[in-house]
């Protein structure tokens, strides 16, 4: 200060008014000017004392399935990449762990599934949600279907968890446009979870010359970016390339078509696996290998076995089952 009422101006003020040493003191106090994107753990002090205290959900939700708890958590800000041979029940078992996540801590989720059909989608999370058969018994007799209250109940229940990303013509989309709309879920309702449905159905506009493996690089990149960004889970699902003699074994993250950045850049890597030899056990047996956990808070490497009902969709604790 100048006086009582006016400041000093710049540092020839200071000098001029307060002398030397108050000069050199608002030198060697002075805060540094911010420097867009550069910070010091200190800006992030009230994060890490969240996270020590464990608030929230830092330390993940659970999938709902006991098998599952010590192996796999679903943390916002990462991504999961699940893959599986045709038929094995990937997304199937996405659905279930949605609905199980929904149950148990209100989530909600962004799909863009584009191989499935609304109304057929829509038909497997109702099953899942309510634990019945959508329509009139085709498996067995005497099983009571979905009636119409339920149904009026399940399609509010639907349109309060869900929002949908679709193309409204016949165009893929691209992972640009998906992650635009996401991005709207998340700021508008509240979504938690985000399901890309599988990778190999995307619009893939890469440019001319860059290998698929740099493509593949770029748009796990963009995947990360968005899931850390707005705190948001990402399950993408990625077929295997064709397995050439394939002996009925699981396959590996690395066999996904594309590129090994699959597994390298993901936080977490699943194989669904279901048998489809009785020589080799029971039909309705669903293995899930937990092939990367990133964060070792989170999970472990190690695979749980759930029972698959066919009936009504349902992947269930095999320990729960036997018990009953």
């Amino acid at each position: 200060m100048k006086n009582e009422t006016d400041v000093c101006k710049d540092a020839n003020e200071v000098l001029m008014y307060l002398g030397r040493e108050a000069l050199k003191n608002v030198i060697e106090n002075a805060e540094l000017y911010p420097i867009r994107g550069l910070f010091t753990f200190s800006d992030y002090f009230h994060e890490i004392d969240a996270y020590y205290r464990c608030c929230g959900y830092e330390l993940g939700v659970s999938t709902g399935w006991k098998a599952l708890n010590d192996l796999y958590k679903v943390t916002p800000g990462e991504l999961t990449i699940v893959t599986g041979v045709p038929n094995s029940g990937k997304s199937e078992w996405i659905d279930a762990m949605m609905c199980n996540i929904n149950e148990r801590e209100g989530w909600k989720f962004a799909l863009c599934s584009m191989e499935n059909k609304v109304q057929e989608h829509a038909r497997k999370l109702l099953e899942k949600h309510i634990k019945k058969p959508f329509f009139t018994a085709r498996y067995e007799k005497n099983v009571e279907c979905i009636s119409k209250m339920e149904l009026e109940e399940g399609k509010k229940w639907l349109n309060e968890t869900f929002h949908l990303i679709r193309c409204e013509n016949d165009s893929l989309p691209s992972i640009n446009w998906i992650l635009k709309l996401a991005k709207v879920a998340v700021l508008r309702h509240g979504v938690r979870g985000l399901v890309i449905d599988p990778y190999n159905e995307l619009d893939h506009q890469r440019l001319f010359n860059q290998t698929e493996t740099e493509y593949v690089s770029q748009i796990l990149t963009k995947i990360k970016c968005f899931a850390q960004h707005h705190s948001c889970h990402v399950w993408f699902v990625a077929h295997p390339r064709q397995l050439q003699h394939w002996g009925g074994m699981p396959p590996s993250i690395y066999d996904i078509s594309g590129s090994a950045h699959f597994i390298n850049k993901c936080d977490n890597g699943i194989v669904v696996h279901r048998n489809r030899n009785p020589k080799l056990g029971p039909l309705d047996r669903v293995l899930i290998y937990v092939r990367k956990v990133r964060n070792k808070v989170m999970g472990s490497i190690g695979e749980a076995s759930l029972l698959y009902d066919r009936i009504t969709g349902e992947f269930k604790d095999i320990d729960d089952e036997l018990v009953k």
